[in-house]
């Protein structure tokens, strides 16, 4: 049987268009910090995502236009702080590009040297293994050595641009 004759490839989405698709995506919210230098510096992102249970790898995506990562890089140690929907404010405060991350934050060193969010939902120290250029933005791998998991509480949302809340889900069967 013969193959059908390739088709000419569709020009790609635009930017807005892409970014509004994958805003579709509900994900959650994490600080991402380091100390190099012993100066403080964090991200807000909600590109993570797990990559390995053995050996514990997860990734997560800045900018490669980003000073802040630029700087954070050096230390080859990061924090990753999942946020609860009491950091909406905080989180909403410390995204732009120059804004105080650690203003009115609890918050503490961890065994490694990493700041870490007193209040988070859960808490890695991870040390980068991995850095990847891809298009406009960096994939780091990092390996977590350590771990805090606090009491489950409601986590901060990402969806469609703007910061969302979970609603109790409906009995489905009964």
């Amino acid at each position: 049987m013969a193959l059908p004759a390739p088709s000419p490839a569709a020009a790609a989405p635009d930017a807005r268009s892409f970014r509004d698709a994958l805003g579709r995506f509900a994900t959650g919210v994490a600080f991402i910090t380091a100390a190099p230098d012993g100066e403080l510096a964090g991200l807000i992102v909600n590109s993570l995502t797990s990559v390995s249970l053995e050996p514990p790898l997860i990734s997560f995506c800045p900018s490669r236009s980003s000073l802040t990562w630029s700087r954070m890089r050096r230390a080859r140690r990061f924090g990753v702080n999942l946020l609860g929907e009491e950091h909406e404010r905080f989180a909403a405060c410390a995204t732009p590009a120059g804004a105080d991350r650690f203003a009115d934050l609890d918050w503490e060193l961890g065994q490694g040297g990493v700041p870490l969010v007193t209040d988070a939902l859960a808490t890695l120290e991870c040390e980068i293994v991995a850095e990847h250029p891809t298009g406009d933005h960096w994939i780091v791998v990092g390996r977590a050595d350590s771990l805090r998991i606090a009491p489950i509480k409601d986590p901060l949302i990402f969806f469609a641009g703007a910061f969302r809340a979970l609603v109790p889900a409906r009995d489905l069967c009964g």
